[in-house]
């Protein structure tokens, strides 16, 4: 029985591989979106989530309360060795000073770190779990020390082992390797891929172990991530408070009137808006509520479709009926061919995840590709939902072999109470497809805005070139070769160009008032061509010189009203202390330029601060205005050779520094895309379906039509005239539901769109466009049967 249950069960597949095929492409690609999201979402969720201790391991944050709270993460080398050793509720501390770049040399070949070197000791491989192949730990606490990730001791040394051997740091420091870390855990905020011994710092950074770095309270850096693994959670509370003793105790009692200082848990940091990373935790949710929504869209197609090819087989039914076969027989039938079809989809679906998710890793998540995590919770989970679509959708048969009637599947009336349920079932389905539709050309709209409008500032045909402190000791060459060059409008030595995600501030003091302003300033950190190359536009006095011992800022409008000066002319030559810029001497203010923005559209305009200090320089950035770009870097290139044979020579367009600003708001915008593109093809394949319903039942009327002389054309707009109702309703249901969505989502940009009327009617026409050309094709072919096979069939 079984035997002849498979045998008809791939008869009828191959009969009908129409409905198959839409099927398996329907049901697969929900099952691949599905997966696809799971595997994200769990990647996601698991950052840093391996570490034995990561329950007790928290992370020193600090609020800088001004008018305006101001979040950071990080600390002083002093802090860290007082927590150390002045705390015994802590278990474990470590000082992890990330995100540095170094030249490193081997041999003849030399290679950037990028911002993946760091500074760490054995207590960092003692609190997290990062195994080394080789090597010991306790080796990373002697001086001039350095391990390796084993993908990136592969990258400089080949085949060969790397223990034992010497790398040439910045040219000229000898740096042995002492172990090999194993790197196949991706999923953390809290590795890199050279770490240098924390007792490397004096030599690098060529400063004495007396430095004030090593000592004084004052020097934190958002990058001295300063560690700690309590002993009992409970004390978190009073390690809290015992942290602004000490800083009370060996810094200054008043700071705490501005600083408070907290414990972020090492597992919220990768979701953390304030302190971590910040990666969007509501769009896991966005994610995983689309996953929904295309599976239930999937499953609606399927019934549809099924409807179809059960109304094309309700005669055979009929007959097996009045032959002897039972109800329960008749169900096992339709369970085995969808097991048959589920299975086929999910075989489907897994090809379609291989391939998307290579791409994905290649093109959507370069700097952090996700991985499958476990294979053994994968399969359960492709098995389970194998399982589970197979017996959902055999709930729609279950019904119509209990419920058709014999007289009713002989004469092919099987439409009955199933439509109006049916019908709404499609409606749904494009509900969801047109949100989709209409947020996706919403984000691609936000994510445009914000890549290309500039602020007060040109970027166009800008490039930037990193430079090092002691690069700067020659920076006449450049400019003498500059200068002389006609495809140059103008170039300036800098901190950070405008909009970009590492600004430098501080709080100011203004004129004759004898305190500080409760807020802190902004500030751009260039030389006096910083405005030209920028085309900053200066609306009141003129531009600063590049003098320390005698300042002179530029502020913008924002700034001037800031400090109560609506009129920019009233505010020049007033002086100005810029705390942490220029605290040699006070200096003065002697222009007002118009607003631009120094961080990304994400943050408002903020009061800025023009001014020189030539040890934050660590850019050039030339504007060019001639017609052959890869001309000029290849002549650039051999002139910097020239001047810096030991350091690599690399730089980017100013357009992509900007674009990066924004990579979450544009991973979003192709995620939702992609899910975009995927409701509508199943969309479209249920009204596949749905249509195959509609010709089905209407075969006996369309060839009386054409009897009676209907052309083509009147027969197509016959059957499609409801499809683009449907589609028309759908639009109209999903309009609301999108802009409260979207406007939701663009609240928290001060820069963005408006969502105007043509966005939602771009969206609707489109789907209607696909619609009817999804169907035309179908609908020509029913228009043009030969009326006589048709009411032969009848």
């Amino acid at each position: 029985m079984i035997q002849l249950f498979f045998k008809t069960a791939f008869r009828q597949l191959l009969k009908h591989r129409y409905y198959s095929i839409l099927t398996i492409i329907g049901l697969g690609l929900a099952i691949a979106c599905g997966l696809f999201i799971y595997i994200y979402n769990s990647y996601q969720l698991s950052y840093d989530q391996f570490h034995h201790q990561k329950d007790r391991t928290y992370m020193v944050v600090y609020d800088l309360k001004l008018e305006q709270v101001e979040h950071e993460k990080g600390g002083s080398f002093a802090m860290y060795e007082a927590i150390s050793k002045e705390m015994p509720q802590i278990e474990k501390t470590a000082l992890y000073i990330d995100k540095k770049d170094f030249t490193i040399g081997i041999q003849d070949k030399q290679f950037k770190t990028d911002g993946k070197a760091a500074f760490a000791s054995s207590n960092y491989f003692n609190m997290l779990d990062f195994p080394w192949k080789q090597g010991n730990p306790k080796d990373l606490d002697a001086p001039n020390t350095v391990a390796l990730t084993a993908s990136t001791a592969k990258l400089y040394f080949g085949d060969e082992n790397a223990i034992g051997k010497t790398i040439l740091v910045e040219g000229e420091f000898t740096i042995k390797v002492i172990g090999i870390i194993d790197d196949s855990r991706k999923n953390s905020d809290f590795r890199s891929e050279v770490y240098f011994s924390l007792k490397s710092i004096p030599t690098l950074f060529k400063i004495d172990t007396k430095d004030d770095y090593f000592h004084n309270w004052g020097y934190t850096n958002t990058n001295n991530n300063i560690l700690l693994t309590l002993r009992n959670n409970e004390d978190k509370v009073q390690v809290e408070k015992t942290i602004h003793e000490l800083v009370g105790k060996y810094y200054d009692k008043s700071v705490l009137e501005y600083y408070s200082y907290k414990l972020l848990p090492l597992t919220d940091f990768h979701f953390d808006k304030d302190y971590g990373k910040g990666t969007q935790k509501s769009l896991l949710q966005i994610l995983s509520i689309i996953a929904l929504g295309i599976s239930i869209m999937a499953i609606v197609n399927y019934s549809n479709i099924l409807f179809a090819q059960q109304m094309n087989r309700s005669v055979e039914m009929g007959v097996r009926k009045i032959l002897g076969s039972s109800k329960k027989q008749l169900f096992y039938q339709f369970l085995l061919e969808t097991l048959i079809l589920t299975f086929l989809s999910t075989i489907f679906a897994l090809i379609l995840l291989s391939i998307f998710l290579n791409w994905s890793n290649g093109y959507l998540f370069q700097d952090e590709p996700i991985a499958i995590l476990s294979f053994s919770s994968l399969i359960s989970i492709v098995g389970l939902t194998w399982i589970c679509t197979a017996l959902l959708t055999s709930v729609y048969p279950l019904l119509f072999v209990n419920r058709t009637p014999i007289q009713d599947a002989l004469k092919k009336l099987t439409m009955g109470p199933w439509s109006f349920t049916r019908k709404s079932f499609i409606i749904l389905q494009n509900v969801i497809a047109m949100v989709l539709l209409i947020a996706t050309l919403v984000i691609i709209l936000q994510v445009h805005y914000l890549k290309n409008t500039d602020l007060g500032f040109e970027r166009e045909q800008v490039f930037l070139f990193p430079m090092k402190k002691e690069m700067f000791a020659s920076k006449e060459k450049i400019k003498h070769f500059l200068a002389k060059r006609p495809d140059i409008t103008s170039f300036s030595f800098c901190d950070n160009p405008p909009a970009n995600d590492k600004v430098w501030g501080g709080t100011i003091q203004f004129d004759d008032r004898s305190d500080w302003e409760k807020w802190p300033a902004r500030y751009a950190i260039a030389d006096s061509s910083y405005i030209k190359t920028f085309n900053i536009k200066l609306v009141a006095g003129h531009n600063f010189n590049d003098n320390p011992k005698n300042p002179e800022f530029l502020i913008n409008q924002k700034m001037a009203r800031d400090l109560g000066y609506e009129n920019p002319y009233d505010i020049l030559g007033k002086s100005l202390n810029a705390g942490g810029l220029n605290e040699e001497s006070i200096g003065k203010i002697v222009g007002v330029v118009a607003d631009f923005s120094t961080n990304s559209l994400k943050e408002g305009i903020a009061p800025t601060v023009i001014g020189y200090n030539a040890g934050r320089l660590k850019n050039i950035a030339i504007k060019f205005n001639g017609t052959n770009p890869q001309q000029f870097i290849h002549e650039f290139e051999q002139q910097w050779r020239d001047w810096y044979p030991k350091e690599i020579f690399e730089y980017k367009f100013y357009d992509e520094q900007i674009a990066n600003l924004y990579a979450k708001e544009t991973l979003t915008e192709k995620l939702i895309w992609i899910a975009a593109v995927v409701s509508v093809i199943i969309s479209t394949m249920g009204f596949l379906g749905l249509l195959s319903i509609t010709i089905l039942k209407r075969t006996k009327e369309i060839g009386i039509r054409k009897v009676l002389g209907s052309s083509i054309a009147g027969i197509i707009q016959l059957l499609t005239q409801d499809f683009v109702k449907w589609m028309i309703i759908s639009g109209i249901i999903a309009t609301p539901i999108a802009f409260y969505l979207m406007n939701r989502w663009l609240e928290d940009f001060p820069f963005r769109i408006e969502l105007t009327w043509w966005i939602f009617a771009s969206a609707l026409l489109f789907g209607v466009m696909i619609t009817l050309l999804v169907i035309s094709f179908q609908s020509f072919k029913a228009a043009r049967a030969n009326p006589v096979d048709s009411l032969r069939d009848e």
